[in-house]
């Protein structure tokens, strides 16, 4: 199953007060009322007014004034205009919390709205200020200055979706995954429905292993979009990725049973069932070499066909003997050579004392043969099912789009892989076995490997891959193909 890419954001974002050409002259008259508003009250505070909270509102104004300018002379000598306007109105706050001053700075730390529904001036002032340094910032690419301003943008203006969502994908260009999460999840709160963002914040939550928040994040995107398979698809992979094999399948079984599936989601199911099938082969080999290593009947035919060894060893040296009775004259001959039987018996003895501590150590092991051939069997079976049922997939896929290459490379994998297997039990037979079992297996490969060619040669004409070429190279090869493979370029 291919995984969805999350392309980067490519969000044009323009200020939200972005201000007409102005001529020169008001450029410079305007320049110097805001210059002149600052300086002004940068003095108060240094005089008896100090503790006046008027004097820090009057201030904070004069700030907020300069980071909404937009004059490249005045921003770049007060880049933290914006954030030192915030730290004046608290100011204010804190020497005259109920006062008129007071009550006149909280406005600005907080955007609120009139009855009929329009922002009032002095927060949205702020919040324009946040947001507009924000989106200059991220135009200059200083993504974690920016990062910086929209989360004050959205501190100032709670309910603002945009200023959320700006901070999640920022903080992702940032690389900053807190501030990307705490944005996307306060865009979905607010009731933000961006798929995109969907996503964006299930992938972080994928990354910290939290399965329980991205699967529900996906959740409610899809709630939301119902027909958005890129939210389903991504769905299946975090299953996937969260080793839950059997939801996802049972996810997608549903979707294909309602009738609205396409040929990519049946693909899909195919391979599930494919990999469900790989997942029981570790176990299955593990079994396999347990009732290898506990095979009781071969390793007593072992033992037996070593004895008989010894044993005719006995009967050489016993002929031997009693030729050097019958014979005194060969003597000196014969018991060089009952020297060099005895020699060549004890290496049989010795191969035959390790065969009789390998049964000693199986008949210690406590393996229980009737039950791992059991389990064996039902894991035989059950991987079994998941092939039959992938293939199944598969081939309504091909019917639903005949030209999909994925389907039908992987139909062409799934038959020649079939094939390998089946030529592996070729190669661990004696010569023996090879003779009244051989020919007929590798016929069974020979089928397996044709099954193969069709699906392969498709997909090459739909899509020439690296991969698949070197695929169908072997192929060739193997069914001894010559003029196919010097077409191939080979």
């Amino acid at each position: 199953m291919k995984k969805i890419t999350l392309a980067l954001f490519a969000i044009l974002m323009t200020a939200g007060a972005a201000s007409a050409q102005m001529d020169k002259l008001m450029v410079e008259a305007n320049r110097k009322t805001i210059s002149d508003a600052v300086k002004k009250a940068d003095a108060a505070v240094t005089k008896k007014d100090s503790a006046k909270a008027k004097t820090w509102l009057t201030r904070g104004e004069a700030y907020l004034d300069l980071a909404n300018s937009q004059d490249s002379v005045l921003t770049k000598g007060e880049p933290l205009a914006a954030y030192k306007a915030v730290e004046y109105f608290k100011k204010a706050i804190a020497l005259e919390k109920d006062g008129a001053a007071g009550i006149a700075a909280k406005k600005y730390l907080l955007l609120t709205y009139a009855k009929d529904g329009k922002p009032e001036i002095e927060g949205q002032k702020t919040f324009s200020a946040f947001m507009n340094g924000g989106i200059a910032k991220y135009q200059a690419k200083n993504f974690t200055g920016a990062v910086k301003d929209l989360q004050m943008a959205s501190e100032i203006s709670p309910k603002d979706t945009t200023a959320a969502m700006y901070t999640g994908v920022i903080g992702q260009m940032a690389k900053d995954d807190a501030a990307a999460k705490a944005g996307f999840e306060k865009f979905l709160e607010l009731g933000g429905k961006d798929p995109a963002m969907v996503y964006a914040l299930a992938q972080i939550y994928r990354n910290e292993k939290n399965e329980e928040k991205a699967i529900s994040t996906l959740e409610k995107g899809i709630a939301l979009h119902p027909n958005n398979k890129d939210l389903k698809s991504e769905k299946i992979n975090l299953l996937l990725s969260f080793k839950k094999i059997d939801l996802a399948i049972k996810e997608l079984e549903s979707s294909v049973a309602k009738g609205n599936s396409n040929p990519q989601e049946v693909l899909n199911l195919g391979i599930l069932y494919e990999n469900k099938a790989q997942e029981f082969a570790p176990e299955i080999r593990s079994l396999r070499e347990t009732l290898a290593d506990n095979n009781v009947d071969a390793l007593k035919k072992k033992i037996q066909a070593q004895k008989d060894k010894v044993g005719a060893y006995d009967e050489e040296i016993k002929r031997l003997t009693d030729k050097i009775k019958k014979d005194p004259k060969s003597a000196a001959a014969s018991k060089k050579q009952i020297a060099s039987v005895k020699e060549m018996q004890n290496e049989q003895k010795a191969e035959l004392t390790k065969l009789n501590e390998e049964a000693a150590k199986q008949a210690s092991s406590g393996v229980n043969v009737e039950e791992v051939n059991k389990k064996l069997a039902d894991l035989e079976a059950k991987q079994k099912e998941a092939k039959e049922s992938a293939l199944n997939f598969y081939k309504k896929s091909l019917d639903l789009d005949p030209n999909n290459y994925d389907v039908n490379f992987n139909l062409g994998v799934m038959s020649f892989n079939e094939a390998v297997e089946i030529k592996k039990k070729v190669d661990l037979l004696d010569m023996a076995a090879y003779k009244t079992e051989g020919k007929k297996i590798e016929e069974q490969a020979d089928k397996k490997f044709r099954e193969a060619l069709p699906y392969f040669e498709k997909a090459y004409s739909i899509k020439q891959e690296d991969d698949l070429k070197s695929s169908l190279r072997s192929l060739y090869q193997i069914l001894k193909m010559e003029d196919k493979l010097k077409a191939l370029g080979e």
